[in-house]
Parts: C-alpha cells; structure tokens; sequence
C-alpha cells in the first residue's frame, strides 16, 4: 500500500494533477506532509519548479514535504490584459548542471520563451527573467500553461497551470473625447480639482450616460451617445453611470469636486490638512514632509524651493527662518480637458523660535529706496544705505504709487548691468515670508507699495550668503510729505549717474572696431580704412538749459534758477575732448594714446578751461589718423598700440545724522572705462 502512494505521488508531480480540478479546492494551497519513517527511501532529486507567478500572483510553489502544489482556476486574468510570468526552478546533477525551462500555452509550445542556463554546480536554482505573453495571444475562455524543467541527464518535472481569461463584458470609459488612453476602472474616483469644475468621457460604443449628484440623490443629466460632458459642477461628490447599447453591464465613477487633499508625512496615514492650516515646524534647521495623493507641482513662497511632478514635499525649514511664517502652494497636474480655473491648495508653517532683531550689529546689509509718483514720473531714489534700526523709517506719497526697498537701486533701475550687492534673498513682511509677487525679477526688492498704507517691520535675509541680513521698521503714509527742517538733497546737488555702453572705433568703411580687437595690416586698402577712426563712447550732451527750484524742501520759497540740461548720451565722441559746464552735475573727458613697439608716439589729452577762457569744454579732434602715423614709421612692421581712457563723472549728495545733527554731504564720483586695441603691420 505505501509503495502504491509514493508511486501516485510521483506520477502526480510529473503531470502536475495534484489539486487540479473540482476534487480539492485551490483555497487549501499545499498537501498535507506525509511523515517519513526510518526505512522510507530518500527522496529522488529531479528537477522542480520551486515557484511560478502570473502578474505578481503566485499560482505553483513547493510544500513543505517537497511536492507541487498548483491553484488552478483561481487565477482570472482582465480582458485585453498581458500575462507576466515569473518562474523559479531547480535542478540536480554532477558535473557540468543544465536548467532548461519550456511553456506550453494549451499543448503548443511557446518557443519564443524558452530560456537554458548551464553551471557547474551541483544543485542550480534559477530565477528566470520575466517574460510576458501578449494579450493577443491570450483569448477569453479557459486556458492551460504547462511548464516543464529539464536537467543535463534529460530528467523533466512538469506542472500544469489552468486559468481563466476573462471576457470583456462591460464598457471602457476613457477621459477626454477621444478614447484614447488608459480607461478608467469601474467603481474609481476622478478627481476634479477647483472650487467649480468639469470634465469630459467617452466610450467606444454608444450609450446611456447619467450623472447624479450623490448627496441628494438628485439626477442632474442624462443623455446618450458616446461622449459626454458633466457641465460646471459647484464643489461636492457625484456619480457617473454609463451603460452601453448592447450590454447590460454598466460602469460607474464617483466624480468628486474640490481642492485637492494634504497629508502631513509621506502617505495618506498622516494627519489630513486643511486648507490654511498652520502647522508647527520642527526646531530649525529641520524638515517637515508633505503628501498628495495626486501628483502636482509643490513651491514655498519666496524661498525658491520648488518641486515638479511629485506626490511628496520636503519642505527645508532654514535656522535663519526662526520665528517666520512660511507659505506653501500645491497644484495638482490638471488633465488637458479639466478646469481652467487652477485649483491650489496652501498651508502655512510657524517655524518656531525668535525673529531677529533689527538692530545694526546683528543685520550687515544695507538697503535702498526707490520711489515712482505715477505712470508717467521717473523711478528715483528715495534713500541710500538704509541700515538696520529699531527706528522707523516713514515714506511719503499721495496717492501711493510705486515704493521699492531694495538690495541696490542701480540694479533695479538698469537691471544685471550693474551689481546687486547682497543679490536675491528672502523677504519678510510683519513675520511672514513674502511671496514671488511681491519681489521684482530676482527677488532683490520688495514692493512695499503692494501693501496698504502702515507700519510694517521688514526682513532680509541673502541668499547668498546667509550672515548678510537686514531687519528694519518703514511706514508707508498716504499723504504729501511735510515740511522738512533738516537738510535735504536739492536737484543740483546730484546728476544722473551714467551706464555706459562699450566703446569702439568706425573705420571710414563703417568697420566697427572693439577692445581686445587685434587687425593685422597687409594691403593698401587695409591702410586706407585707418586713415579716420571716429570714437563712439558714453559722454555728456548739453540739450540747452533748464529751470530748477532752488529749495525743494520749502513749500514757500518758489524761487528758480536755470542751469545746463546735460544728459548722458552715447555716439561720436571728439578725441581728447572735456564735456563740462558750470553749474552742471555731470561731465565727462577721455585720453588716448598710440604707441609703436612700446614707444609712445602720440598722446591726446583734454585741456581745462583757464580762467581767461571759460568754454565749456575742449572740443578735441574728430578723427585719429593711423594710417598717417604708419606711413611715419617707413612702413617698418611691428604693433601700433591704441589706448583710450573715458572718464564719466557726476555730482552725489547724501544726508546723514549724527551727534543730534543733519550732515549734508555731496562729492564727485567717476567711472572709468578703458578700450585697448592693436594693429600689426607685417
């Protein structure tokens, strides 16, 4: 009897008909492990299958006594769905071992999946590379895969999986009104994102379509066809059923309109998070971790983090940051037929401990001041080098216009052309940080005209390097401004400070020459084209003269004075010539000097006016002559050397308070630029 069972053992792992079929059901997984007495023989070691998988699910594997065990007809596979296969085997030998794996799919071999490996170890277990049979070849109904496992001695173990693919008995719903895609599963929720949104469907077979909203019970539209649009739908939960023409099954979604959810951690099990809700950060520096269950695009307001494409937000919690209020946007990605309206949710993050005080020692940066009356005015400078003060600093409009606090006034004005000092950073206003709309381009400037008319206490603090801050209290007052009894900057105490272009030379031919240029000369007509080089610079233009009231701080004195109208201008500018008037604020000279192999030949500088001869300015000469001074040297070769200096100089003025009184200070600034260029006669 016990030769009769361990015979019709082995027989069952070889046709792999061990708890196959209605005799045992697949739910008891592996046979019962029959106990082993002293006298049994040894288990023979033929090749196994130590486990199979279809689509992550585990349909054949090993009991505990060693014998197969299969769950046939527990596996459904989906209608127009691909069968992934994972196999795990065994075999036995001496010497040179082999691991060959054949699939059958209803008795035809799948040659296309065959796979062999050979090692020279005595037992080799080896997991196969998944492979995958097409959906195509897979047609609804009943179906049998048979695996086999051979050795190099030619023993074989076979195992007989038996599965049902599923027909395709309900409708495919797809987004959009194309059909294209992935098609939505029955029962699934769809996201509609926005306070008031709507989206569109579409079947590939016609239809009835319903939608009902899910908390009155109330049917809102039905219609037929193979598109549909839900309409505006205000915020709330509804249902959508579709059943097709020809099918009674029918398939159904829950639309569900809304902002989209938060999490506080990395998965739904965190804490839910309304909209504006403050959380409390961990002492800083740390982290906080935020979730969505739909992936969006995630920024901090004014810090510059930002994250694209993800579920997951670490928001970086900066020691510098300690006291502050930060601001956190997240917008889910939108589907191409969603709202337009954009659906955001935020949060806002107390970062525990002490803002800074603003007091000079603590705060190194300084700051400007720009203001624009209207439209149509100037953006002028209010203040220079603000530092940080408990006191408070007022600025005066009526009605408020345009007010900017900035790391460096020149750079707002003409932009990367001039430097940013302390750069981009991030602003604070009353304790909360700023957003990007409050900031100009690079987040170097706050518009404090943005806010309404008040006292607000203001932070800086660089990006670029995190000790440069600044901390000060500025008012912002709707009215004009009063009578000052201090000193005050009139309008000839300081001129416009001048952002000068590259300078270049004009050959006669129109050749535009820069500095660095290196023209090598070989040709008549390469001498000709240096017989005039006209100067093309940044210097001062007088258009005439203008009006100025004398004391700008009195709303009494009218009194006037006319002075030079003298304008930075760039264009021909004459050699060696001074551009300066009396009474100006602005003025402007250059210097050039040619030389020959080191030796200097010609030096044109500009001549001041003497107290005999009060012109304006020395018109020095209209062209420079190289080619003359070539055909000086006999036409010897060597390298004739230009060098042009251009000095642009302006008027400052600046009112600072010390020792209980008013400082009026003005003094001549100057830029400088210089042009090289070289000319090699072979």
């Amino acid at each position: 009897m016990k030769k009769w069972v361990v015979s019709a053992l082995l027989v069952c792992l070889a046709t792999g008909s061990l708890l196959s079929g209605a005799t045992v059901s697949p739910a008891m997984g592996a046979t019962t492990t029959m106990k082993r007495t002293s006298q049994a023989p040894a288990p023979v070691q033929k090749p196994i299958h130590d486990m199979i998988v279809f689509n992550d699910f585990q349909v054949a594997g090993l009991s505990a006594g060693g014998w197969n065990w299969v769950k046939n007809d527990e596996f459904i596979l989906p209608p127009d769905t691909p069968l992934d296969i994972d196999i795990m085997q065994t075999t036995y030998g001496s010497g040179t071992n082999v691991s060959r794996s054949d699939v059958f799919l209803d008795g035809t071999e799948l040659t296309a999946f065959q796979n062999e490996r050979t090692a020279a170890q005595a037992s080799l277990k080896w997991q196969i590379p998944r492979f995958t049979i097409p959906s195509a070849q897979l047609s609804p109904g009943i179906h049998t895969l048979t695996f086999v496992v051979t050795d190099a001695k030619g023993q074989k173990s076979t195992v007989h999986v038996r599965f049902r693919v599923e027909e395709q008995n309900y409708p495919l719903i797809y987004e959009g009104d194309n059909s294209a895609g992935e098609p939505i599963p029955t029962g699934d929720t769809v996201p509609i994102f926005g306070v008031v949104g709507s989206k569109k469907f579409s079947s590939k077979a016609p239809g009835k379509w319903t939608l009902t909203n899910s908390s009155t019970k109330h049917e809102m539209r039905s219609m037929k066809g193979t598109t549909f649009s839900t309409g505006s739908l205000a915020f709330g939960k509804y249902e959508l059923i579709f059943t097709s023409d020809d099918n009674a099954t029918s398939w159904s979604a829950n639309l569900q309109v809304g902002l989209p959810e938060l999490y506080q951690g990395t998965d739904e099990k965190g804490q839910k998070l309304s909209q504006d809700q403050k959380l409390m950060a961990p002492q800083a520096p740390g982290t906080l971790q935020l979730y969505s269950p739909y992936p969006g695009n995630w920024w901090v307001n004014g810090t510059g983090q930002t994250l694209t494409n993800s579920q997951y937000f670490e928001v970086a919690i900066p020691e510098m940051l300690a006291g502050m209020t930060i601001n956190v946007t997240f917008e889910p990605n939108q589907s191409s037929n969603a709202s337009p309206l954009k659906a955001v949710s935020k949060l806002q993050i107390q970062v525990p401990g002490t803002p800074q005080a603003c007091e000079a020692t603590t705060a190194t940066a300084n700051m400007d001041v720009l203001m624009q009356n209207n439209a149509k005015s100037s953006l002028m400078i209010e203040e220079r080098d603000l530092y940080s003060s408990n006191a408070t600093v007022k600025f005066y409009q009526n009605p408020v216009y345009l007010i900017w606090l900035a790391t460096a006034a020149d750079h707002i004005k003409v932009g990367s052309e001039e430097d940013d000092e302390e750069g981009p950073g991030v602003w604070a206003v009353d304790n909360v940080i700023v957003d990007a709309s409050k900031l100009n381009w690079d987040h170097t400037a706050l518009k404090l005209s943005e806010y309404k008319p008040g006292r607000y206490k203001v932070n800086y603090y660089s990006k670029r390097e995190p000790r440069q801050s600044w901390c000060g209290y500025v008012q912002v007052v709707e009215d004009t401004r009063p009578v000052s009894s201090s000193k005050v900057c009139d309008q000839g105490d300081s001129g416009a400070v001048p952002y000068p272009t590259p300078m270049r030379f004009l050959t006669k031919k129109g050749k535009q020459l820069s500095d660095g240029d290196h023209i090598v000369v070989d040709s008549i007509s390469d001498l000709d084209d240096l017989e005039e080089l006209v100067l093309m610079s940044t210097h001062v233009e007088n258009k005439g003269t203008k009006r100025i009231i004398l004391n700008q701080s009195s709303r009494t004195d009218r009194r006037y004075v006319h002075v030079p109208d003298l304008v930075w201008e760039d264009g021909k500018t004459f050699l060696g010539s001074r551009q300066e008037s009396t009474g100006g604020t602005i003025q402007s000279s250059n210097e050039v000097k040619v030389s020959f192999n080191d030796k200097t030949l010609l030096t044109i500088e500009p001549k001041r006016a003497t107290k005999d001869d009060d012109r304006s300015g020395d018109p020095g000469s209209e062209s420079l002559n190289i080619k003359q001074l070539i055909e000086a040297q006999l036409g010897k070769p060597g390298i004739f050397t230009i060098e042009v200096t251009n000095t642009m100089e302006y008027l400052t003025c600046r009112v600072t308070y010390g020792g209980k009184s008013y400082t009026k200070d003005t003094d001549l600034l100057e830029k400088k630029q210089k042009m090289t260029l070289k000319i090699e006669v072979k």
